[in-house]
């Protein structure tokens, strides 16, 4: 378990994140689970739970929730954040709208307008702690997965030495119990072969805008040694948009990666034009509401029309035909394809 701290604030200091961490050692996976902070559980929120009840009672919450022990936990605040966005950094990512918050008594000043940034670890700490869009909390528990794998990507070009000086030196900044020589360890396994992916916890929303625990038992059998039915679908996302670049892409590539689904490729469309996001299913095994599920998630913003491409074989022949003649081929079988407008 990860807690990341917020900074005292009249005595009081919460966990501005709570991240479980699952690592599977035989299949080289590593399973994070972002629980989201405003959670109402037994009346309050989770976020509470460390300051006013300890760090017990917070863990013992997470193993509940996940139906596995805790061995091993992290408690970092703000300065970590910092200090590792600076040795592993500069991050480049990609932000798809602008990010404007001010908050004196937290020293907080974010400010990015959209486009391709690569941030230090001040700025990348900033970042992370926005949440003043339309989707709150839940938006920047996206963020932060965006971030993780990031983090991973450029902790595994640095050497093991490096590595280990770094880890060193944030060792001295945190409580925690995982050793120098545990991190070595796992640097090393999964140096050549590493998936990360994103479970997502399951909430429930009411009336009044509070989220609570939703489906358990599915999120606890998510982190069984077993493949994802998620990961298992073969799909393709193809950018109908009028930002057709590599960046675009490869920020679309890691918002459908964080939250869990990969695409075989993503490709540019530029001369047929769609009027609206679409899905075509192609397996008529898939029902349309996993398609409407999934799509969600990834582009909570965008209405889709999802149809089986048997039911419009013209339209999905013309894309074909296009997608061929611009030398963009599609290994079937292919469960699904995913076209983005706009």
């Amino acid at each position: 378990m990860v807690l990341g701290l917020d900074k005292d604030i009249q005595g009081t200091r919460r966990t501005d994140v709570i991240l479980f961490v699952n690592v599977d050692l035989k299949n080289n996976v590593i399973k994070i689970s972002n629980i989201p902070r405003d959670l109402i559980v037994e009346g309050k929120k989770i976020n509470s739970y460390y300051q006013t009840e300890g760090f017990e009672r917070l863990k013992s919450l997470v193993e509940d929730f996940t139906g596995l022990k805790i061995e091993k936990y992290a408690i970092v605040d703000y300065d970590v954040i910092k200090f590792i966005g600076d040795s592993l950094g500069p991050i480049e990512i990609y932000i798809s709208e602008p990010m404007k918050y001010t908050d004196y008594s937290q020293n907080l000043f974010i400010n990015f307008e959209p486009g391709l940034h690569k941030l230090n670890g001040k700025q990348l700490l900033a970042y992370l702690r926005f949440r003043k869009d339309f989707r709150g909390d839940i938006g920047r528990i996206e963020r932060e997965k965006y971030i993780i794998e990031k983090l991973v990507q450029a902790a595994l070009k640095k050497d093991l030495f490096s590595l280990a000086n770094i880890y060193k030196k944030v060792y001295e900044m945190i409580d925690t119990n995982i050793k120098t020589s545990e991190l070595v360890f796992l640097a090393t396994k999964f140096r050549k072969s590493i998936q990360i992916r994103s479970v997502n916890f399951p909430i429930n929303y009411t009336s009044d805008g509070n989220i609570y625990p939703g489906d358990l038992e599915s999120y606890r059998n998510s982190f069984k040694e077993k493949e994802e039915e998620e990961n298992n679908f073969r799909f393709y996302v193809l950018n109908n948009t009028k930002t057709q670049t590599r960046t675009y892409n490869v920020n679309l590539y890691y918002m459908w990666k964080a939250a869990g689904f990969i695409p075989k490729d993503i490709y540019d469309l530029s001369k047929v034009n769609f009027e609206e996001d679409t899905v075509y299913i192609l397996n008529d095994k898939i029902d349309v509401k996993i398609i409407k599920d999934i799509v969600r998630v990834v582009h909570p913003k965008r209405k889709f029309v999802i149809k089986y491409a048997k039911d419009e074989l013209d339209k999905y022949y013309l894309l074909i035909d296009t997608l061929t003649r611009e030398r963009n081929y599609l290994e079937f079988p292919v469960d699904f394809i995913v076209i983005l407008t706009g």
